[in-house]
């Protein structure tokens, strides 16, 4: 069973760095608790230094929105005036509104560039940890079917010395088989047992605080993958290819059996949707805070197609978190506590601004009233 040695060469960049440089940094020196594992503190910390480094961009694009917003009110009166006054001719209008845009040096672009480089960080950064995930199950696999096999073989030595089985040739196979009143069935029991408990004791959880399994959503989903979503090919699926069903089955039972049903034989969840719900809300804050600048009035428009713009602005506004939280709901948990922390700080960064922000303008406003009443 080498898949493992081909889902490594799957990580791609972000994945190794998250996984290979930070999560085996970070395992070497914390503890596993009650509700934190390595891989919650990995996430937080890597979502901390990627803040960091997008630092300047984040700035850039503060800059860039806040110098629009002031290019636009400086423009709309004349807007206003040139679309009364070529509302008959489109062609004139739309040239004068482009002499005035360049007048201003105002680019619709610039005002869309900072969300087409955050949505490209956003999918960079979601495929490192689909990848991490990814890995993290195939290998975690690959280490408990080495530990069920190990204690197959360890309990069948104990079997050979206690005088209970012994090798013979079967049909040209060598097999263990019992000896005297010990049956094949006690022998299959008990093999099955060491194996299951050492199992159990191996598999330790990465839990973060209500959260199971951190390598799975904060949903319904089970704790434990079954073999469906572990080899599985779409949306909330792994397709880690190379495994046998009944050997996954067969390995990963106890653990199913101990996480996925509730002592009541109910069907036990993975986590409560607090994270998704989190960060969505914390998205949602965050479009409000960054409002982007009103969009200049196209060329002919009626007021019926202006309201339907400005509707339709406001809809495009909301569909970055919409999208976003799907991505928390469907992924794992270690990528929506990812969505949180970037949304938590993100909304922390914007109140800082916008209040200095205000402050400037503020300033700015009083400076101008001064000099204007002093002549």
């Amino acid at each position: 069973m080498d898949f493992v040695g081909l889902m490594a060469t799957e990580l791609n960049l972000i994945g190794k760095l998250i996984y290979n440089i930070l999560y085996k940094w970070v395992s070497g020196w914390s503890q596993t608790t009650v509700y934190f594992g390595a891989f919650s503190i990995t996430v937080i910390l890597f979502t901390l230094f990627l803040k960091v480094l997008t630092l300047p961009f984040d700035l850039w694009q503060k800059k860039i929105t806040r110098v629009n917003a002031k290019k636009m009110e400086a423009m709309k009166p004349q807007l206003d005036k040139i679309n009364k006054q070529y509302a008959n001719n489109r062609e004139l209008l739309m040239q004068k509104q482009r002499e005035l845009y360049k007048k201003h040096k105002y680019s619709a672009f610039a005002s869309c560039l900072p969300m087409i480089i955050t949505l490209v960080i956003f999918i960079v950064v979601f495929s490192g940890f689909n990848s991490a995930v990814r890995y993290h199950n195939a290998k975690t696999f690959e280490d408990l079917s080495g530990v069920y096999q190990k204690a197959f073989q360890e309990k069948n030595q104990e079997f050979i010395e206690q005088g209970k089985a012994e090798y013979r040739k079967v049909d040209g196979e060598t097999k263990l088989v019992p000896i005297g009143d010990f049956t094949e069935a006690q022998l299959k029991k008990e093999q099955e047992e060491a194996s299951e408990k050492a199992v159990v004791e191996a598999y330790k959880p990465e839990r973060f605080l209500l959260t199971k399994n951190i390598f799975m959503p904060d949903t319904w989903a089970n704790p434990i993958p079954t073999a469906e979503v572990f080899s599985g090919a779409g949306i909330g699926k792994f397709g880690i290819t190379g495994v046998d069903a009944n050997e996954y089955n067969k390995v990963m039972k106890p653990l199913i059996k101990k996480y996925n049903i509730t002592e009541k034989g109910k069907r036990n969840w993975n986590g409560y949707l607090i994270l998704p719900a989190l960060a969505f809300l914390l998205n949602l804050i965050g479009v409000k805070l960054n409002k982007p600048p009103e969009q200049p009035q196209m060329a002919g428009q009626t007021e019926e197609q202006i309201k339907a713009q400005q509707a339709q602005a406001r809809m495009m506004g909301y569909m970055m978190p919409i999208m976003m939280a799907i991505f928390t709901f469907l992924y794992s948990t270690a990528f929506a506590l990812y969505m949180f922390m970037n949304s938590l700080i993100t909304t922390i960064f914007n109140l800082i601004y916008n209040i200095m922000a205000k402050k400037k303008d503020e300033k700015e406003r009083d400076y101008i009233m001064s000099t204007t009443f002093k002549k």
